[in-house]
C-alpha cells in the first residue's frame, strides 16, 4: 500500500507552495493528504483534501463560529481540530508521517498536530520561525528546517529547502521507524552536567547489567521522560536530577509539571530517586539576580545562568514537598541521600556548600516519609564513584523484586 504525507499549511497564503510539495512528494511514488488550517482569505493554487471547515467542525465549532472569535481563541479551537483530525488519520492507517510550511501562525498550528502524535511518526516543520522551535516542539519529535527566506513562493531559495524537506520527510517515511514501546529493558534517567559523574557510572553498571539507559535533562527532557514512562516505554527509573521541583516551587528558570516525581510511582516501576542539585535555584545571569538573592551563595554557571543556593528554611520545605510527592507512589520507590553534597558545586571548598541546608532537606524527608519507603543515607558526594554504584544496585535490586 502507497504511504501516506499529511501536508498542513493555510492554504489562503501557502496554497502554492502546497501545491509544489504535493507534486513533488507524489512524484517519488507517495500519496498526499493536504489539511487547511488557514483562518482568513480562501484557499489558493491548491484544493485541500480536508478543508478548514471540516477542521473547524472536528474542533466542536463551525467554521462560521470560529471566524467570529479574536485570533487567539480561534486558533486554541482550530488547534484543537487538527489534533483530531491528525489523530483519527493515524489510527486508521491512512498517514505515515506529517509535513508543514508556515510562519509563527501556520507553525503553532501545525505543531499542536504533530503533539498528538506519538514517537517516532515522522514530524517535519519549515519555517522562518526558529525562535519558537521549543515551544512548537514541547516534549516531541519535531524536526524543524529553517526557510532561511520567508515562505512566499517557490523560488531560488524556498525550492532549494523545500527540496530538502521532501527529500528528508519522505526519507524518514520510507525508513518506517517502528512506534511504541520497543520491549527492551530500558531504564530511564535524569542528568544534569552537574551529575554527569554519578549518572554516567550508574549507567555503565545497568548496561553490563543488561539494560539500556536513556538518559533526560531537565525540564523539557524530563516532562518528555514522564510521558513515556506513562506510555510504558521503560522497565525502571533512576531519578537523579530532580532540581525541576525545585524550580517549579522557587519561580527559578527550568520548572517541573506539578506531577513531577509523581508519574513512575502512579504507573508502579521500579524507581530511584536522589534529590540531585535540589540545593540551588536556576536564574539569569547575576546582573538579573532579585535583590534577596544577591548576598546568597551562588555560582556563576555562565553568562545566562546563576545557580542560587537554597536556605535552610527552603531547603526543609523541599524535603516536604518530595516526602509528600513520593508518598503517592505505588511501585516499589527508594530514596538515596549523599550526606556530603547534593550537586558539583555543594561540597567542601565549592560556593554551594551548606551542610546545614542539606540537612534540614534530609531531616523533614525522613519526618515525612511513609515508613515504606526506604531511604538510605549514602557516606558520599552525589559524583562520588561509590554513590553512583550504589545508586545502579539499588535499581537493580528493586527491579529484581518486581520480577519475582
Amino acid at each position: 500500500m502507497q504511504k501516506a504525507i499529511a501536508i498542513i499549511a493555510t492554504l489562503d497564503t501557502k496554497g502554492h507552495e502546497v501545491a509544489y510539495l504535493k507534486k513533488e512528494i507524489e512524484r517519488r511514488g507517495f500519496r498526499t493528504i493536504i489539511i487547511d488550517s488557514g483562518m482568513r482569505g480562501k484557499p489558493v493554487g491548491v484544493k485541500p483534501d480536508i478543508s478548514r471547515e471540516e477542521v473547524a467542525k472536528a474542533s466542536g465549532k463551525s467554521y462560521d463560529d470560529i471566524e467570529k472569535l479574536g485570533r487567539g481563541d480561534a486558533e486554541d479551537l482550530m488547534m484543537k481540530g487538527l489534533k483530531k483530525v491528525i489523530m483519527d488519520l493515524y489510527l486508521s492507517g491512512k498517514i505515515n508521517g506529517i509535513l508543514s510550511i508556515g510562519g509563527s501562525d501556520g507553525t503553532a498550528l501545525a505543531s499542536a498536530a504533530m503533539r498528538a502524535l506519538p514517537l517516532g511518526i515522522p514530524k517535519l516543520a519549515v519555517t522562518p520561525y526558529m525562535k519558537y522551535c521549543e515551544t512548537f516542539a514541547g516534549t516531541k519529535d519535531i524536526t524543524f528546517i529553517h526557510s532561511v527566506a520567508d515562505i512566499s513562493g517557490v523560488n531560488v531559495i524556498t525550492k532549494k529547502i523545500f527540496d530538502n524537506a521532501i527529500a528528508a520527510i519522505t526519507g524518514m517515511v520510507e525508513a518506517g521507524v517502528p512506534v511504541g514501546p520497543s520491549g527492551e529493558k530500558a531504564i530511564a534517567a535524569s542528568m544534569y552536567g552537574n551529575t554527569t559523574p554519578c549518572v554516567i557510572k550508574a549507567k555503565e553498571i545497568l548496561e553490563e547489567n543488561g539494560y539500556e539507559v536513556v538518559i533526560f535533562c531537565p525540564n523539557i527532557g524530563t516532562r518528555a521522560m514522564e510521558e513515556l514512562i506513562q506510555q510504558r516505554y521503560f522497565r525502571g527509573l533512576l531519578d537523579v536530577t530532580t532540581q525541576d521541583v525545585v524550580d517549579a516551587v522557587m519561580g527559578g528558570d527550568y520548572p517541573a509539571l506539578p506531577n513531577r516525581l509523581e508519574v513512575a510511582g502512579e504507573v508502579g516501576i521500579p524507581q530511584v530517586i536522589v534529590p540531585g542539585c535540589v540545593d540551588f535555584t536556576i536564574r539569569g545571569s547575576e546582573d538579573s539576580l532579585p535583590p534577596e538573592y544577591k548576598n546568597r551563595r551562588r555560582y556563576h554557571f555562565n553568562p545566562v545562568v546563576t545557580l542560587v543556593r537554597l536556605n535552610e528554611r527552603e531547603m526543609e520545605e523541599m524535603g516536604r514537598i518530595f516526602a509528600k510527592k513520593l508518598n503517592k507512589a505505588k511501585g516499589p520507590t527508594r530514596v538515596l541521600f549523599p550526606l556530603r553534597g547534593l550537586s558539583m558545586y555543594d561540597k567542601m571548598g565549592e560556593p554551594l556548600y551548606d551542610p546545614k541546608g542539606d540537612y534540614a532537606f534530609l531531616e523533614a524527608l525522613k519526618a515525612n516519609l511513609k515508613p515504606s519507603i526506604e531511604l538510605i543515607e549514602v557516606d558520599a558526594h552525589i559524583n562520588d564513584p561509590e554513590f553512583a554504584e550504589k545508586c545502579a544496585r539499588s535499581l537493580l535490586e528493586l527491579l529484581r523484586d518486581s520480577q519475582k
